[in-house]
């Protein structure tokens, strides 16, 4: 594997595996790099056209528990904003089998979004394979009433 596409699994992997557990439980994660496969399989495809639309349909339908990851963070924050990026595989079954989000430095809310993200069930995609989503989330506090 790439270290481009390392990353991302390995923020997913440490995230997963340390979200429950008490910082003083928390040991480094270990890592072994091998060298790069010329047979290594290409990422997989974006959405396109109505597929894409049907996807982007089904996150904002089913987004509910991402906002109350929000609003929860930000009774503890109250000035927490910002865009995050989540970045997840839809495999051939419709199901996340990967997730990863940044651009917020709250970690809390950083793993209550993924974890949100990973339990998401799509339509089979069209092409029979898995499909790559970049989606952005837009946080911001709603004005006082």
């Amino acid at each position: 594997m790439t270290s481009r596409r390392l990353l991302p699994l390995l923020a997913l992997l440490s995230l997963g595996a340390r979200a429950g557990e008490p910082a003083s439980l928390q040991k480094p994660a270990s890592l072994v790099v091998e060298g790069e496969d010329a047979s290594e399989e290409p990422s997989p495809p974006i959405p396109q056209a109505d597929e894409r639309r049907i996807i982007g349909d089904y996150i904002r339908d089913n987004s509910a528990p991402i906002r109350e990851c929000y609003e929860k963070r930000l009774r503890e924050t109250p000035t927490l904003q910002g865009k995050l990026l989540a970045r997840f595989d839809i495999g051939p079954n419709g199901r996340v089998i990967g997730a990863t989000a940044d651009g917020i430095g709250d970690r809390e809310l950083v793993v209550c979004v993924v974890t949100a993200v990973r339990k998401f069930e799509f339509d089979k995609p069209l092409s029979g394979g898995k499909l790559r989503i970049a989606y952005p989330f837009k946080f911001e506090p709603r004005p006082a009433k």
